[in-house]
């Protein structure tokens, strides 16, 4: 590895406080795997504070909506920006705008909807920010052949947040486990369809009152976390360059003789990349798993609570679910180094597809609610085990595709694929004759549906990602 062999011990632990530091930052911004339980305590609170009365579960997909397509559409231009302006200054801006848009809601949950959602959005400012670059400072000091493993321990932090964040929303908010109350306004309300389609929202005027300062105590600790990875991450923006050459002579010594010389590295120029058919082809396969990430963000729990009205549960499920998704990430970036981005792709859209198909299922069955709950669990279990690896293996995927020179400007190139599945989420959910066409049925096959096309996509990926077959198809372009 670089900083081993070119300066010494002290800087081969640099790397390993990289990948700490950049784990803990991820760590801190996981925060949105926690959605699902913040839309319940934010609108139940946001209806009962006299300024939006008819606000439900569905509107808060404007939320995170605004969050994904602000991330989307900025990631490519703050990720050139932080290259230039380098690795702590983007990790230091990024986290003060992330935990000064906590700390607002204090006072913006108390006001119309609109003023939360300017303030929470200001996420995913903050996540263009610090995501690539954190990926980027660890990957710079280990071998290319280590890119999966590194990367995934890095976004792993993103999926073990939510074993923090959710018990910690649920214990200040909910200490008790205080049951939500069925929708008095709902259609429904007092037929026998009213548990599968009423919605439940919590009333108790005590764990409401706890909800505002619960946005306090995570903004500060945000910023702290952030604080903390600016210390640990170094902020040597050429060790890449030095990283070449070195990895290089390391895997030298490690190829048999009559084994094919290495190429010489090449970097594709965001231009130069939309130019290639491989990222449109990643860039499915990416928003084919995202939807399902972006269903699952704003209503696995608020569908739950359809079937199951036990917030405590919620939390035990968050925790475990989100254990699968840290440790999943870590096995999926394993995989990659060892299967490359095609084969690992397909393994993991056909248990997505598959298990977001099954989801449906649920609220029908003629079992005891002992047994809804292992099967819940375990889809979700299964859900947050698998499509949360995408992460990993498309940071990966796009310096094998394109080079690290411009990683984070490239990187932030797939993530507009956040605008579309947004859009299309909101389609769902706010064009009422589609909404009440699909409801969470139609919503999930949709997601499923979307997951088969990623597989139809992925196979017409190489088997092996490599800059200069990019290079070469945007010449031949």
């Amino acid at each position: 590895m670089l900083c081993l062999r070119k300066e010494g011990e002290s800087s081969y632990s640099k790397g390993i406080l990289c990948i700490l530091g950049g784990f803990l930052l991820c760590l801190s911004f996981a925060s949105d795997f926690s959605y699902p339980n913040l839309n319940t305590y934010i609108i139940s609170y946001m209806r009962q504070n006299g300024e939006n009365p008819g606000l439900t579960y569905g509107d808060f997909v404007l939320l995170t909506s605004t969050k994904v397509i602000l991330q989307g559409s900025s990631m490519p231009f703050i990720g050139y920006m932080a290259r230039r302006v380098g690795i702590r200054p983007s990790i230091a801006i990024g986290s003060i705008i992330y935990s000064t848009g906590f700390l607002l809601t204090y006072w913006t949950i108390k006001m119309k909807f609109i003023m939360a959602i300017m303030t929470m959005s200001m996420h995913g400012i903050g996540f263009s920010w610090v995501y690539a670059t954190a990926i980027r400072a660890a990957q710079a000091c280990f071998p290319p052949r280590m890119k999966g493993r590194v990367g995934s321990l890095v976004v792993s932090g993103y999926g073990f947040g939510s074993l923090v964040w959710i018990p910690l929303q649920t214990a200040f908010v909910n200490p008790h486990n205080i049951k939500a109350e069925l929708d008095r306004n709902c259609e429904y309300f007092g037929t026998e369809q009213q548990d599968r389609k009423c919605d439940r929202y919590f009333e108790d005027a005590d764990l409401l009152e706890r909800i505002p300062y619960m946005f306090l105590l995570l903004g500060t600790i945000f910023l702290g976390m952030g604080l903390i990875s600016v210390i640990l991450i170094s902020d040597e923006d050429q060790r890449e360059d030095k990283l070449v050459s070195d990895s290089d002579s390391e895997d030298s010594a490690e190829i048999p003789l009559n084994s094919e010389k290495r190429e010489d590295p090449v970097y594709l120029k965001p231009s130069e990349v939309l130019r290639t058919p491989t990222f449109y082809q990643i860039w499915i396969a990416f928003f084919s798993l995202c939807l399902t990430n972006g269903l699952m963000g704003n209503y696995s729990k608020t569908y739950g609570l359809t079937f199951i009205n036990d917030d405590h549960f919620f939390a035990w499920v968050g925790i475990l679910a989100n254990i699968f998704n840290g440790a999943g990430r870590i096995v999926w970036g394993i995989v990659y180094d060892k299967l490359n981005f095609k084969r690992t792709y397909l393994i993991m859209a056909v248990i997505v597809g598959s298990v977001t198909a099954c989801l449906p299922v649920l609220p029908y069955l003629d079992a005891p609610m002992i047994v809804l709950k292992v099967l819940y669990g375990i889809l979700m279990v299964s859900l947050y085990g698998s499509f949360p690896g995408i992460y990993a293996i498309v940071a990966a995927a796009v310096s094998d595709a394109f080079g690290h020179k411009y990683y984070q400007a490239n990187f932030g190139l797939l993530f507009s694929n956040a605008v579309c599945y947004c859009i299309l989420i909101i389609v769902f959910t706010k064009v009422p004759a589609i909404y009440a066409f699909l409801g969470y049925t139609g919503m999930f096959l949709v997601a499923a549906g979307i997951a088969a096309l990623g597989i139809i996509i992925s196979l017409l990926l190489p088997k092996r990602l490599t800059c200069q077959d990019s290079l070469n198809k945007v010449m031949c372009s």
